[in-house]
């Protein structure tokens, strides 16, 4: 027996060696990556120096003719007139419309209000959900200085998991969840931010997930999130590209939205993204990343494209994405705008039945065709209805076909408007 125990702490400290290896490695890893991230500033400060110099010299021109324009000419005096001369008063400046109190401190980038009906029924025939629930989502930085180079970012939003970004009421039923009202408002992301030169931003903390042109059909939802470290980089002269980002950190808990339980995943990675956007003219967008997430690496790609000149559509959107060696998955789509009201649009949605269960909850996996009408109805007041309907697929969905009713209240735009931000 004491053999045996000997052996077995002979293993438990083997293993607790390989662990604090493994550790060690990650800790490495996310040094080696943010060592790089520090030398991509370095080059980004120098290689811009020869730009700065020429904004220096543009800025010089714009602040002459800035001066010039201030100096607007009076009527001159008929003597003057008659000798081809200008009377020159001084005018005020053009100057930059006044923050308010609250804006100062605060820039409110989202926040609404909003209720849904939905109905979703399976390829068995089964409806697992009726029902009519509401949202309340925020997004802002309180900013530690006046430009805003130093801020503390947050996400306050209903919905307890990755995907959900709703709470229930008391009206309807859905299969696997509670019936009764919920009124939570959880803390989804909070980081700090900042801007150590024109173009670069550092983020650490709970982030959300950088997309580009694709969208939460073919990436993450859109109320997903993560924990770690970001730099991005929007220096198009340099880099010729828009933006460039480097996102290392941990995703998963996908039943946890709220950040505090998340907290311990500071010193956890297992998620790295290399993003990059770049926009050609007026007209078309485009991006692409490489993420591993767990040792799955998936590629992924968009584009957006204007198309005034046709009737139907006038944009274009193409997504796609591929794992390496495992499965793809696309999403095209076409929107019109009907005079100033209302919006229309439709595609076909390609996921792959592993993809994971992170990705829109209005689609998650299989083939399916869309529809999302949305319809201005005030000024921060809108309607949207949303249908989509499996067709072809070999194994059995969750939503086979589902439709949704919104009615969304712009709660930010409305405080804007009244000079409250």
């Amino acid at each position: 027996m004491p053999s045996g125990a000997a052996r077995g702490n002979a293993v438990q400290a083997s293993d607790l060696r390989d662990s604090s290896g493994m550790a060690s490695d990650i800790r490495n890893c996310r040094r080696a990556l943010w060592a790089c991230a520090a030398i991509a500033v370095v080059i980004v400060a120098s290689g811009g120096r020869v730009a700065a110099q020429e904004l220096v010299a543009t800025t010089a021109m714009d602040d002459a003719l800035d001066s010039a324009a201030g100096l607007l000419p009076a009527p001159a005096s008929a003597a003057a007139a008659q000798a081809g001369q200008a009377v020159i008063i001084p005018s005020s400046q053009r100057v930059a419309p006044a923050l308010t109190p609250l804006a100062r401190w605060v820039d409110v980038q989202t926040g609404t209000m909003a209720t849904r009906f939905r109905f979703t029924e399976t390829s068995a025939g089964v409806v697992t959900q009726d029902q009519l629930q509401h949202s309340e989502q925020i997004k802002a930085r309180v900013k530690v200085d006046a430009s805003g180079k130093y801020a503390l970012g947050f996400a306050l939003g209903t919905g307890d998991t990755f995907v959900r970004g709703w709470n229930n009421t008391a009206i309807g039923t859905a299969a696997g969840t509670s019936h009764e009202y919920s009124s939570n408002i959880l803390v989804k992301q909070l980081f700090a931010s900042a801007t150590p030169a024109n173009g670069v931003e550092i983020q650490a903390g709970g982030l959300g997930i950088v997309k580009g042109e694709n969208t939460e059909v073919t990436s993450y939802d859109n109320d997903g999130y993560m924990l770690g470290e970001r730099v991005s980089v929007k220096r198009p002269r340099t880099f010729r590209v828009d933006e460039l980002s480097l996102t290392v950190g941990y995703l998963g808990d996908s039943t946890t939205s709220s950040l505090w339980p998340r907290l311990h995943r500071l010193g956890e990675t297992n998620y790295y993204q290399m993003f990059a956007a770049k926009r050609f003219g007026r007209r078309l967008a485009s991006s692409a990343d490489i993420t591993t997430v767990a040792g799955a690496t998936t590629l992924r790609n968009g584009l957006s494209l204007s198309t005034p000149e046709l009737r139907v559509p006038t944009s274009i959107r193409f997504e796609h994405y591929e794992r390496f060696n495992a499965a793809y998955g696309y999403s095209i789509s076409g929107e019109r705008t009907v005079g100033k009201r209302v919006t229309l649009s439709a595609g076909l949605v390609d996921i792959d039945q592993k993809y994971g269960g992170l990705n829109s909850d209005r689609f998650g996996s299989g083939r399916r065709w869309f529809t999302t009408d949305t319809i201005t109805l005030g000024r921060e007041l809108s309607m949207q209805i949303f249908y989509q309907h499996a067709v072809a697929n070999m194994y059995t969905l969750s939503n086979q076909h589902s439709l949704q009713m919104l009615l969304t209240y712009n709660v930010a735009k409305g405080l804007q408007r009244t000079g409250v931000l």
